[in-house]
């Protein structure tokens, strides 16, 4: 079953105040005796003010003055993620992030700035609320966090490369995988 893995890192937690640095998009096959991975896109994203916060670059260690250098607008990345729906012909596929509210916030404000519509698939399955339901099952200790990193390390998945947006579609897909074995 084919899925559109996405994640986005921000400069802080608000779409509403501020913006969308990267978004991450990963193209996989995924069944429970596999995972294959068939095409990725990784945007950059530039804006003429920030409103950054300081503790959200450090998290992602995103240096605004480099990331400027090979970003494009708002409107340009808009229509990068949309070629990338036709390319692939993905406007029914599902979408998959951990804490997918999140990310679908600051995706909405991105297409909002960039004056565009979105051609993404408006359904998903969050990560995070496939562990959380597990976890109520009985399925996965109780009192495990339910962070990427945290998910990440309990199927022995290698994190070091986290809060980057497309090597944590990488994760993101690596767990999917995981959870819909359990």
């Amino acid at each position: 079953m084919l899925r559109l893995v996405m994640d986005t890192e921000t400069t802080g937690l608000s779409p509403r105040f501020n913006k969308t640095l990267t978004v991450g998009m990963l193209l996989v096959d995924v069944e429970k005796d596999f995972l294959k991975i068939i095409a990725e896109n990784h945007i950059f994203v530039k804006h003429d003010a920030y409103n950054s916060n300081r503790s959200a670059l450090k998290v992602n260690g995103i240096n605004l003055v480099e990331h400027d250098k090979i970003a494009v607008k708002p409107k340009i990345a808009c229509s990068q993620i949309n070629s990338f729906v036709d390319k692939h012909d993905l406007r029914d596929t599902l979408l998959v992030g951990h804490n997918f509210h999140f990310d679908r916030g600051f995706l909405g404000a991105l297409f909002d700035q960039g004056n565009s519509i979105s051609k993404l698939n408006t359904e998903h399955e969050d990560t995070m609320r496939i562990w959380r339901n597990l976890k109520k099952e009985g399925n996965i200790p109780f009192d495990l966090r339910s962070n990427l990193g945290t998910i990440a390390d309990y199927f022995d998945i290698d994190y070091t490369k986290a809060h980057d947006a497309l090597a944590d579609c990488h994760i993101t897909a690596k767990v999917y995988h995981k959870l819909i074995k359990v």
